[in-house]
């Protein structure tokens, strides 16, 4: 009796004292076309991001814009770092090497391949964790494609889908219909997986172009703004769009000033089982109050904006070049194991 209540005392003392349950933060940010300085004849959408192209994007800038980068991923903390508008995997290397010599952060394993999008940039993923398995989703030609990684943490999975969905550029039915193949692309893929595995830990991250209430997002893609409506879907298709437990005022992300509008255009979502209170279970679960749009007061200009790093025309002010951050606010979400 006393062997084994010594033998609690310790298991006790290792683990239940110390109550450290594992956590991971997960990230997204489009970092608003992080190009390198050097002109790759395969990719026509390099041109203006050439010491001799329209942007000047000399090694200055490029280096700049890194350090800037790496400023706010560092303040975020991320454990799963899922990124937009990246030219390629040098980039992203040269990111990695900007966290750990200015800020000791690592994020040294890179998931990344090159796309035929028309512009030439690509999603990505940053992490200090190991996929078990990745995948790469087609939806569209000529479209960036949805990156699908799958981490185990001891002994916990978690799947996040990393999007970057067609702009609203030109027809707007021509561009809802490629957002409606993409958010399909999406639908098959969680039910196929959650078919195999109610309880699964997914993570849909992205820049979705479209915001959160739209009938693709909600209805094509499933992925809901409300959580009452997720909770009472029983079957677990429903995601829980985050947006929707901030703020109206602190929700968005992006704002488009020609028509001086503020947009939610970037977004996570995750399966119900990562809820609070909800059956079945997934082994991972939101911290409450874990989501949140990031902006830093560096980040923003005078008027609460974000601040791009690019030329930026104004019919007041002129042209002018802005060494800021990105047009895009990043968002970030804690999670914590059961």
């Amino acid at each position: 009796m006393r062997t084994t209540v010594c033998l609690l005392l310790v298991l006790w003392m290792a683990f239940g004292a110390r109550g450290d349950t594992p956590t991971l933060v997960v990230a997204f940010w489009n970092v608003e076309n992080l190009f390198d300085t050097e002109d790759d004849p395969d990719n026509k959408g390099d041109d203006a991001y050439t010491p001799s192209g329209w942007m000047r994007w000399t090694p200055w800038r490029y280096r700049t814009k890194l350090e800037h980068l790496a400023e706010i991923i560092a303040h975020m903390k991320p454990d799963v770092l899922c990124l937009t508008e990246v030219e390629n995997r040098r980039v992203l290397e040269d990111l990695s090497e900007a966290l750990l010599s200015r800020h000791s952060c690592k994020l040294s394993v890179i998931v990344h391949r090159d796309s035929r999008d028309k512009r030439g940039i690509d999603v990505a993923l940053m992490t200090h964790l190991t996929p078990v398995a990745t995948n790469w989703l087609e939806s569209a030609e000529g479209q960036r494609e949805v990156l699908v990684c799958e981490f185990n943490v001891d002994g916990r999975s978690l799947t996040v889908l990393v999007n970057h969905w067609k702009s609203q550029l030109g027809k707007k039915a021509v561009s809802d219909f490629i957002r409606r193949q993409e958010a399909s692309t999406v639908r098959a893929y969680l039910d196929k997986r959650l078919e195999r595995d109610p309880a699964a830990a997914m993570l849909v991250a992205g820049d979705f172009n479209d915001n959160p209430e739209s009938e693709i997002l909600v209805e094509t893609a499933g992925l809901v703004p409300d959580e009452a409506r997720v909770r009472a879907d029983t079957s677990g298709r429903s995601l829980f769009n985050l947006a929707a437990s901030l703020p109206e005022e602190r929700r968005a992300t992006y704002y488009y000033a020609a028509g001086k509008k503020w947009n939610v255009m970037d977004s996570i979502s995750v399966t119900r089982g990562m809820l609070e209170d909800v059956e079945p279970t997934a082994p991972w679960r939101v911290v409450k109050d874990g989501y949140s749009v990031v902006r830093t007061p560096a980040q923003c200009d005078e008027d609460g904006t974000p601040i791009p790093f690019r030329f930026v025309r104004s019919k007041t002010k002129g042209n002018a070049f802005k060494t800021g951050y990105s047009d895009h606010f990043p968002v970030r979400v804690k999670l914590k194991a059961r």
